[in-house]
């Protein structure tokens, strides 16, 4: 819709979550919450969300994703369809997908986790059957751990995360980017 309207938006991340970040020439920047069907500012997101200062300097939430990298969100939901139909992590198709869209977001926070798991899956089948490629394996496990720990990933607890999407509706740390006066903010 956006698209076809003109309107200047993109996806973002924050933890545990999507939202969408748009530009005005009168307003600036303000974000849109679909979920509570809010404006929270960036700051409201960044002290409530779980977001942590070195994610967001690495670009793993709240900037904008390009198209290529909002196709890896799907991407990423074919990977997670495809393990709820197969329960199959180590045929190398969930490989396949985290690392195409990791090909196009370095930093997909759920993309490094789901291929972290991935291979963690296939190191253990790996260790049962005295494979070869164990090791290796392992190692690749770990890198991904620790590039998650790099770019300042942390997951949110899912009370956490349940506290947090009711205060979005309630918090005042909200503002409507429609309404053109400056005595909300």
């Amino acid at each position: 819709m956006a698209d076809e309207t003109g309107a200047r938006c993109w996806l973002a991340l924050a933890p545990n979550h999507i939202y969408i970040r748009n530009f005005s020439k009168q307003t600036g920047w303000y974000n849109t919450e679909l979920t509570s069907g809010t404006f929270p500012t960036d700051a409201w997101i960044a002290a409530t969300g779980y977001v942590s200062a070195d994610a967001i300097r690495s670009g793993v939430y709240m900037d904008t994703l390009n198209n290529q990298q909002s196709i890896g969100l799907c991407i990423l939901d074919l990977a997670h369809g495809y393990i709820k139909q197969t329960n199959n992590y180590t045929d190398g198709f969930v490989l396949k997908c985290c690392n195409l869209v990791l090909q196009y977001h370095s930093v997909n926070p759920m993309a490094l986790l789901l291929k972290a798991e991935a291979l963690k899956r296939l190191y253990l089948k790996h260790k049962g059957e005295n494979h070869s490629e164990a090791q290796t394996t392992y190692k690749q496990m770990e890198q991904s751990y620790i590039n998650l720990v790099k770019i300042g990933y942390r997951e949110m607890p899912f009370d956490v995360y349940q506290k947090w999407l009711k205060s979005a509706q309630a918090d005042k740390g909200i503002r409507n980017p429609l309404s053109f006066d400056n005595k909300s903010e």
